[in-house]
């Protein structure tokens, strides 16, 4: 029996006027918190789908493309207030009662920390995977490393012709997903080919003006936030070796600040933790779950 991921049926909702193309999927039990899903900076919702998969068994699971990515319109600011106004926007159109835990890669995740911060009556928690810091912007060297690597990307956009740069996507030549193996493997032939198309389109279009709009987006996210202390939310963070150790020391300084939170490392040094340890991440979500529901969920 095939136990690859086939994709998943997609959707649309209406978000300040907008179209925005989601990916809804499973059931929670009554008491249970819905997962959303927010991915990080120059990447498409597509790329959780095993996550999303595994995780649908038991609870319900809600993915979304972010604005001008996928089939979502563009036109919603790449600021931190339209990007968790977006957020907002969805889970007012697909779980208007329900409280969220949100589970966010890289950018992602702090997109999650201020939604979060704003609504805490909402959120059921985070789990945050290789997330941005909100001092990013703050540490000279990775900020300058960040910029380069977003450059690097909107120079082989510029410079490759479109036919090729979707050839080597789909020889896993670009962009860089380092440690997508497990990903692929997961997946259908027909999901594969389906990620291919969302990722040569995405590159061929909005990923560069997302991936822009990180370090600004820092900044903000870093005033807001400032060095407070977020009470009694669970906390999960799962962070790689990708950009050394002060990569660590940073994400232990966010852990700081949620007196609730569990911080551990991937082992690897991988950046998209997603694409590659779903089953790890589906049974920490799972366990906080259970920890904020009434009743434990039967596996």
């Amino acid at each position: 029996m095939d136990t690859r991921v086939a994709p998943l049926d997609r959707a649309f909702v209406d978000v300040g006027g907008r179209r925005v193309e989601v990916f809804d999927a499973g059931s929670s039990p009554v008491g249970t918190a819905v997962v959303v899903l927010l991915t990080g900076a120059g990447d498409t919702a597509r790329s959780w789908l095993p996550l999303q998969t595994v995780l649908a068994r038991t609870v319900r699971v809600i993915s979304y493309e972010r604005s001008g990515i996928g089939e979502s319109s563009p036109g919603s600011p790449r600021t931190i207030d339209g990007l968790v106004a977006e957020l907002e926007g969805v889970i007012a159109a697909l779980a208007p009662a329900a409280r969220v835990l949100l589970v966010g890669h890289s950018f992602g995740a702090l997109i999650a920390r201020v939604y979060a911060a704003r609504h805490p009556d909402r959120a059921a928690g985070l789990v945050m995977l290789d997330a941005t810091p909100d001092r990013l912007a703050s540490d000279p060297v990775r900020r300058r490393g960040y910029r380069l690597y977003a450059e690097s990307i909107a120079t082989s956009r510029r410079v490759l012709p479109a036919p090729l740069f979707a050839r080597l996507v789909r020889r896993n030549a670009l962009p860089l997903y380092p440690g997508r193996g497990p990903f692929l493997a997961a997946l259908t032939p027909r999901a594969r080919d389906e990620w291919h198309r969302a990722v040569t389109a995405l590159f061929l279009g909005d990923a560069v003006e997302e991936m822009r709009a990180v370090l600004p987006g820092t900044v903000a996210a870093a005033a807001e936030l400032g060095d407070a202390m977020h009470g009694d939310l669970p906390v999960a963070l799962l962070t790689s070796g990708t950009y050394g150790r002060g990569w660590i020391t940073m994400h232990d300084a966010v852990a700081l600040r949620y007196p609730n939170a569990t911080h551990r490392l991937s082992g690897d040094r991988f950046h998209n933790v997603h694409m590659r340890h779903f089953e790890r991440i589906a049974e920490t979500v799972r366990a906080m779950l259970d920890a904020a529901s009434d009743e434990p969920r039967a596996r």
